[in-house]
């Protein structure tokens, strides 16, 4: 009966996606990456730059530091539990886009390649790049530390209960 489900919601999903102009879709989001490579886009730049480096944060802290200490991410304050719903947006997002491009790739390969080849789209991700050996520069040092104390604190902790 679960399969009957799953495979009836599957099919839906890819009549929906199929009843997409795709050169329609691919055309607007031509024209919006043009926009955020002009210079009417560079608050819009400011920001997606601001939010790759969130979501890159929350990423490392939630699943690579989490990792080394084969720690289960812990219940999350507000704070952090909206930052970890940015982080899925994002996931979802790049799963559409990836259906996407699987849908009609010929499209939205000339598309890329199109965007590629234009200076702006070389400065922004020259840009993004920038501000992430800035933000990390200081932050490794940081995530070096809370490693180095967790692993003190292990230390401490399961030879406490040796010496009992």
């Amino acid at each position: 009966m679960m399969s009957v489900k799953n495979d009836t919601q599957i099919l839906y999903r890819s009549l929906e996606w199929k009843s997409f102009d795709m050169r329609a879709v691919v055309s607007a989001t031509e024209d919006l990456f043009k926009f955020i490579l002009s210079d009417k886009g560079l608050r819009v730049r400011v920001f997606l730059v601001r939010d790759i480096i969130k979501a890159i944060d929350i990423f490392l802290q939630d699943e690579v530091v989490a990792n080394i200490f084969d720690e289960k991410v812990q219940a999350r304050e507000t704070a952090e539990s909206e930052g970890h719903a940015m982080l899925m947006r994002v996931v979802n997002g790049l799963k559409s886009f990836r259906h996407a491009v699987k849908l009609a790739p010929e499209v939205w390969t000339a598309m890329l390649i199109r965007m590629t080849v234009k200076p702006e789209a070389h400065k922004f991700t020259f840009d993004i790049i920038s501000a992430l050996l800035i933000h990390f520069s200081r932050k490794i040092p940081e995530t070096f530390w809370i490693c180095i104390s967790r692993i003190l604190h292990k230390l401490v902790k399961n030879y406490s209960h040796v010496d009992l």
